[in-house]
């Protein structure tokens, strides 16, 4: 006796996970918050639900605010939609109570279903599939390999990746990493994360020109009667290595050293720095240990320590000890 078989999809989740692992997370946040292509071929995946039996129900969960483009496919295979609005427009829709809930309400009133495909689902389902199973129902699932559904493939009967429906298209090759689409150049790339994590560097040789100037001013001045008499003096002295360096260059690199707390205000009011900082070293471990922390701790993907010594220093000499000094970082935090 073939099938008699009832299609849900939570098909925001599968979209998604398409996406995701056709475009990469650069890729998918190109798609946010408009509407969206085609990525899914329907159609196959009601093949494979009709190969198993009589589709008798095809019903489908999302935010279909901008899912139109799927309007006539779904139309075509009698499905009917459910709009579940998401708490959070950048996020898709929570379809998990509405969804279960409806699968129980639909298996109560129609005894005759022996099968159920799940369709874009996770292990939040867990629990529904083994009930579902427990009365005797074959449950199959069809999903992605972004969904985090290895225990729901688990509790299946059937379980199989949407590229391996038949029909479905080839598997698309991994997705660029985040900073590989940057054109290659990572030490741009890893300044504008710096930048995102609040710290906005002048270019990299000044900034690095900048630390020496600092290490002689801990050499030759006990402290500075404010902020800008220690602008004007680096301003001075910038000016002699690089004619055309501007007083808000000299600022940044005040600011960025400032997060690296090397300063500290005396008792009159005066600007002096900690009394850990001895020289031009401590000031260089201090910039690395807060760049570290604001580029590398913050990459979806390896460092490329050459390249963020590039991004720190404007050369690649210091790629070595960038990298031991992140696996002293991470080994401390472990």
């Amino acid at each position: 006796m073939s099938d008699i078989i009832a299609v849900f999809w939570d098909f925001e989740h599968l979209h998604d996970a398409i996406m995701l692992q056709k475009h990469g997370k650069t890729g998918l946040k190109k798609f946010n918050g408009r509407l969206q292509p085609v990525a899914v071929n329907v159609e196959v995946v009601m093949d494979y639900a009709r190969s198993f039996g009589q589709v008798i129900h095809n019903e489908a969960f999302g935010n279909w605010q901008f899912f139109g483009r799927y309007g006539c496919l779904f139309v075509h295979e009698e499905a009917v939609l459910n709009q579940v609005f998401p708490e959070d427009y950048k996020l898709p829709a929570d379809v998990f109570p509405a969804l279960s809930r409806r699968v129980k309400t639909f298996m109560e009133l129609h005894e005759d279903v022996n099968t159920v495909l799940f369709i874009g689902l996770d292990n939040d389902y867990v629990t529904l599939i083994e009930g579902l199973k427990g009365l005797g129902c074959r449950v199959y699932g069809v999903g992605a390999e972004q969904l985090n559904n290895k225990e729901f493939q688990g509790v299946c009967d059937k379980y199989i990746d949407y590229y391996e429906v038949e029909g479905s298209g080839d598997r698309p090759a991994p997705a660029p990493t985040e900073a590989a689409t940057r054109g290659g150049d990572l030490s741009k790339y890893y300044l504008r994360v710096a930048a995102q994590q609040g710290v906005r560097m002048p270019p990299p040789k000044i900034m690095w020109i900048g630390i020496d100037i600092y290490a002689s001013f801990i050499k030759d001045f006990e402290q500075f009667s404010s902020f800008k008499a220690l602008d004007d003096e680096c301003y001075d002295q910038l000016v002699q290595d690089i004619s055309g360096a501007t007083m808000t260059e000299v600022k940044k690199i005040r600011q960025v050293l400032f997060k690296c707390y090397l300063f500290r205000p005396s008792e009159d009011g005066k600007i002096s720095f900690q009394e850990n900082i001895k020289g031009l070293a401590d000031i260089e471990d201090c910039y690395f240990d807060l760049m570290l922390r604001r580029i590398a701790n913050n990459l979806q993907e390896d460092t490329d320590y050459v390249s963020l010594s590039m991004a720190l220093t404007a050369s690649p000499d210091s790629a070595d000890r960038l990298k031991k000094m992140h696996l002293e970082i991470n080994e401390a935090e472990a």
